[in-house]
Parts: C-alpha cells; structure tokens; sequence
C-alpha cells in the first residue's frame, strides 16, 4: 500500500529545517575558507587556483543525482568560490568588454560569482595594462577568433614567471543563460597547479601559412590546434592549444613543433587551463 502524500504544511516545515542544516553547512564552510587564508598566506600561495576549483566541481557533479539541474549546481558552487577568494583577500577583476560581445561579461559575472568587483574594459590592451599596474588581480578576455591583428597573448610569453598568464576558459560547465557564443579566457597569477591543456605562442619567420601549422600539428603524438596567428613584415606569431599538460623542455612539444623546421624562432608558453566540462544542461544524471 502506498504511503499517502505529505501535506503542503509538512512539507515547507521539513524544507526550512534542510534550509537550516544548509545555512549551519554554509556558515562551517566560511570559517574553514578562513582558515585557508591564513594558511595560504603562511605558504605564500595564491588564493585563486582555478585547478583547485576546477577538481571542486568535477568531483561534486560525478556524483550528482536528483532533480537537480546541473547547471544550478555549477552555478551555486561557482558563487561560493566568488566569495572565498573575497573573504581572504581584497580582489577584483578587469574585464574586456568589446561592443560587439557584451557576453563576456556574463562569462566572467557567471564565474566569480556576485561578490568579486569587476570592471569593464574596452580592449584586452587595457585589462593587460590594468594587470600590469595591479589595479586588478585577475582579467577576463575573449579568446581570440579567426586570424586578427590583435595578438594580446603574446605579452604574456615575456616577463618574470609569475608574470600573468592564461590560467582558466570559460565557460567550464557550459554557457547557461549568457549571452554570446564566444568563450574567454583568465589571465591571472594563478601559479598552483597545471592545467590538462597547455598555451604557447610560436614565433615564425617566412611565410608560414595557418594551414601548413595545421598540418604541421596533426602530425604529433599530442592533439593541438592553432587557435590564432598573426602575419607581420617579417613572418607570423601564433597561439596553439596543446590537449597536454608540457612544459616548454618537454620532449613531446619539440616532437610536435619538429615539422615547422628552421622557421620555428621561438617558443613560449603563455598558459595553461583544466579542460572544460561539456555542457552540462539543465538535466541531472539518473539517479545511482
């Protein structure tokens, strides 16, 4: 026989007592991340590692079940990270905000949540320059589309090693109700930890055309694609996305880079980040 439905009344009752136990959750968690702060700063560590969060999420999304929507879930923890990395530090944002996209900034509202200060920037020049100035802590870029002429990453293959560099895309668990079809990529001192995919810039002499990079490419023992180059007077730059994590002396990016040939002048990387989540929807799995 089965059991006869809760009312409304039972049911809203048992519901504040679950908004309770979460809020108690919620509030044990803050003085944990506030712990975390002291800690990092005992260790010299960065407060925002988008490789921590990146594990944070695929752990609790492989083992979501319910009703749930995925997304929501995405969404809720993304804005508790937000808010971790105020708690422990003064932090804002810059974001570069072209006419033609005003999505990128939902992408970067989406990803540090409500509380983390962000400003808007008409070029990526000038998130690059407000980074450089320390006016911001982390920036947020469109990745680059088709063949342009402004290749803003590759001030990010010079400087000091703690220098600025691509550390997370988004969006990592899909684009939910932002606007815009383009992704964006942080740049920022995240320095903990080393992302599944791995960003260099490549410097070529001659006439180096986009289509023999990628022929060139296909043929290593790692996947990468050419994400944007850019000609000059006197042969091209471009940004390639290796499916790796490799250092620059790695052997596997020698092997991979080895058909380019003595047009190769010089190579750098400028980043790398945790591989994306396919879009996650509004569905939650089955249950396990």
């Amino acid at each position: 026989m089965s059991k006869p439905p809760r009312s409304l009344k039972t049911l809203r009752r048992q519901i504040d007592e679950t908004d309770t136990q979460l809020h108690d959750l919620l509030m044990r968690r803050a003085a944990l991340v506030a712990e975390v702060g002291v800690a990092k700063q005992e260790e010299h560590a960065r407060v925002e590692v988008p490789v921590r969060e990146a594990e944070i999420l695929r752990r609790l999304l492989g083992r979501h079940s319910g009703k749930l929507p995925l997304g929501a879930l995405v969404r809720l923890w993304r804005e508790l990270m937000g808010a971790a990395i105020v708690m422990q530090v003064d932090f804002s944002v810059a974001v570069a905000v072209p006419e033609a996209d005003p999505g990128i900034w939902d992408l970067a509202r989406d990803h540090y949540g409500s509380q983390v200060p962000m400003t808007a920037y008409r070029s990526p020049g000038e998130v690059l320059r407000a980074l450089a100035e320390l006016r911001h802590d982390s920036g947020v870029i469109a990745v680059p589309a088709g063949d342009g002429d402004d290749a803003w990453w590759r001030a990010l293959a010079g400087g000091a090693g703690d220098g600025p560099r691509i550390n997370a895309r988004l969006p990592f668990a899909g684009r939910g109700n932002a606007r815009g079809r383009h992704d964006a990529f942080v740049v920022g001192r995240a320095a903990n930890g080393v992302g599944d995919r791995t960003l260099f810039m490549l410097e070529m002499s001659g006439e180096a055309s986009r289509d023999s990079l990628i022929t060139v490419l296909a043929q290593g023992d790692v996947a990468a694609v050419v994400v944007q180059q850019v000609r000059g007077k006197d042969g091209s730059v471009a940004l390639i996305d290796v499916d790796a994590p490799l250092a620059a002396d790695d052997p596997r990016l020698a092997t991979l880079l080895a058909g380019v040939g003595k047009q190769l002048v010089h190579v750098a990387p400028v980043g790398s980040y945790a591989k994306p989540l396919p879009p996650v929807g509004d569905a939650a799995p089955a249950a396990k």
